[in-house]
C-alpha cells in the first residue's frame, strides 16, 4: 500500500514537473532589444501593442540611455562583436562613422532589400545612409529634423516684438534684425534672446555639411562668416545667456521666459511639450531659422541591425513594422515629435491640423514644406567629432574676444588636429572607391 501511495506521489510530481516545464515552453518568448536613447523609447512604447499582435511570441525590450552613451557602447559592442543590441537607433552625424564600415548589416542584400523601398523615403537622408560606393546601405531611415525656430510668443510680446510666425521671419531674416531682437529681450542678469550666440553660427552647419565631397573642411562659408560677426556683436554686448542649450540652467530659462528662444529640429518641440515647460502651452510658436538660413535638417535617425545579432530576420521584421508603414510612422510622431522620413506618412489629414500647443499653429505642415526642400550632403567619417568640438570651439573664440577670421583659421586648426586618424582613413576609403586621387 505504502508502494503504492510513494509511486501515485512519484507520478503526480513527475506530471506536475513535466506540466511546469512544457507551460514554460509554451510561455518563452524570443526576446528583441533594441538599442537607443530617449524620447525614441516612448516612441516605440506606442507602437509594441500594434507589433505584438502580429508576433505574440516576441519580447521587445527597450535599452535605452543618454545619447553619447549609447553611441558609445555601441561603438564599443561593434569593436568587441559582442553585447550590440539586435536593433540600434543611429544618429545622423554617426551615420558617416559607420556607412562605409563593418559592424552592421547591409540593408540592400538579401534578405532585406530594402533598396525596394528607396523612393518612399527622404532622398537625403537615404543618400546619408548610403556608402560611398553606393553598395551598402547602414541604415533605414527613421525621422528626419527640418529645423526651425522656436519662440516664446509672451516674451517676444513684453519686449515689443512681432509674435506672428509670419513677423517673426521677416524681423529676423538678417542679423540686424536678429540683433534688434536680442537687444529688445535683454534684461541684464534676468533675460536674453538665446542660450548662446555662437549658435548664429553652428546653425549653418545644422546640416552635417562640414566638409565638401574634395574633403575639404569647409568653415568660412560667405554666409556662416556673416552669422559669426553677429555672434561677436551679441556677445560683446552681453546680449545672450552664454550656455549651452542642453544645459539645466538652458532648460529652466526657456521654460521660466528667460531665454526667449531656440533653433533646433522639429524633434525638439517633443521636447518642450514633454519635460523643457510642459505648462507653457499656447505660449509658444514656431518660425523660419533666423538669418535667412532656411532648408535646414537637425540630426534624426536611423534603425540598424548590427551583424552579430542572433535575431536579425526578426529584427528587421521590427525595423519595417516601425518604420515603413505610415500607422507606425504617424503614432510615433503624434507620441514624441519624431518627424517621419517615410514619405507615404504625410498624406495623413493630421498634417494639416493646428497644434495647440504651438497656439494652434499648422507646424506639421510647416516641416513638411521644409523637408521637401533639403539638399543632400555629404557625410563623413569625421562628423561626430567635428559636431562634438565646434561650438565650443566658437565658443571660446567669442569669451577671447577674436575676430570672425581668428575664430575660424582656431577653428579649423583644433579640428583638422582632432580628426587627423579617421581622416586618413576616410581619405584612403574614398580613393579606393574612385572618388578623390
Amino acid at each position: 500500500m505504502k508502494k503504492r501511495l510513494l509511486s501515485l506521489v512519484v507520478m503526480v510530481s513527475l506530471m506536475a514537473a513535466l506540466g511546469t516545464t512544457g507551460l514554460a515552453a509554451q510561455g518563452t518568448k524570443t526576446k528583441l532589444v533594441v538599442g537607443g536613447w530617449p524620447a525614441g523609447d516612448q516612441a516605440f512604447k506606442a507602437i509594441i501593442p500594434a507589433f505584438n499582435k502580429l508576433h505574440p511570441d516576441v519580447e521587445v525590450v527597450l535599452n535605452f540611455m543618454q545619447t553619447a552613451d549609447h553611441h558609445q557602447q555601441l561603438s564599443t559592442a561593434i569593436a568587441a562583436g559582442t553585447g550590440a543590441p539586435d536593433v540600434a537607433m543611429l544618429e545622423q552625424a554617426w551615420v558617416g562613422r559607420y556607412k562605409d564600415a563593418g559592424g552592421f548589416e547591409n540593408l540592400l542584400d538579401a534578405p532585406y532589400n530594402a533598396g525596394s523601398m528607396k523612393s518612399d523615403f527622404v532622398d537625403y537622408k537615404w543618400q546619408l545612409a548610403t556608402s560611398v560606393d553606393g553598395k551598402k546601405l547602414v541604415g533605414l531611415v527613421w525621422d528626419i529634423g527640418p529645423a526651425t525656430l522656436f519662440y516664446r510668443r509672451d516674451v517676444f510680446k513684453s519686449a515689443g516684438l512681432p509674435t506672428e510666425p509670419a513677423e517673426v521671419d521677416k524681423l529676423l531674416s538678417t542679423w540686424d534684425g536678429v540683433l534688434k531682437a536680442a537687444q529688445a529681450v535683454y534684461q541684464p542678469g534676468k533675460r536674453w534672446l538665446l542660450p548662446n550666440a555662437a549658435y548664429l553660427y553652428t546653425w549653418n552647419y545644422m546640416n552635417r555639411d562640414f566638409y565638401n565631397d574634395k574633403l575639404e573642411l569647409v568653415l568660412d562659408k560667405p554666409a556662416a562668416v556673416e552669422a559669426l560677426k553677429a555672434a561677436i556683436t551679441m556677445r560683446k554686448n552681453g546680449w545672450d545667456a552664454k550656455l549651452d542649450m542642453w544645459s539645466n540652467e538652458s532648460n529652466a530659462g526657456l521654460g521660466s521666459g528667460n531665454i526667449a528662444c531656440v533653433v533646433a529640429g522639429c524633434w525638439y518641440g517633443g521636447f518642450i511639450k514633454g519635460w523643457i515647460a510642459p505648462k507653457t502651452s499656447g505660449l509658444w510658436g514656431v518660425a523660419k531659422i533666423p538669418g535667412s538660413i532656411s532648408e535646414s535638417n537637425w540630426g534624426g535617425s536611423y534603425l540598424a541591425i548590427p551583424s552579430q545579432g542572433k535575431n536579425k530576420k526578426l529584427a528587421w521584421e521590427f525595423v519595417k513594422f516601425a518604420l515603413a508603414t505610415k500607422e507606425s510612422q504617424n503614432t510615433m510622431f503624434k507620441a514624441v515629435d519624431y518627424f517621419p522620413g517615410y514619405i507615404p506618412a504625410w498624406s495623413d489629414p493630421m498634417y494639416n491640423e493646428g497644434d495647440p500647443f504651438f497656439a494652434g499653429e499648422k507646424t506639421r505642415a510647416l516641416w513638411v514644406d521644409i523637408s521637401k526642400r533639403i539638399k543632400p550632403t555629404f557625410a563623413t567619417l569625421m562628423d561626430s567629432t567635428v559636431d562634438d568640438s565646434l561650438l565650443n570651439v566658437i565658443n571660446t573664440g567669442l569669451n577671447e574676444n577674436k575676430s570672425a577670421t581668428e575664430i575660424i583659421a582656431q577653428a579649423k586648426s583644433k579640428l583638422t588636429n582632432d580628426t587627423r586618424e579617421d581622416f586618413d582613413k576616410y581619405q584612403g576609403i574614398l580613393k579606393a572607391a574612385g572618388k578623390i586621387k
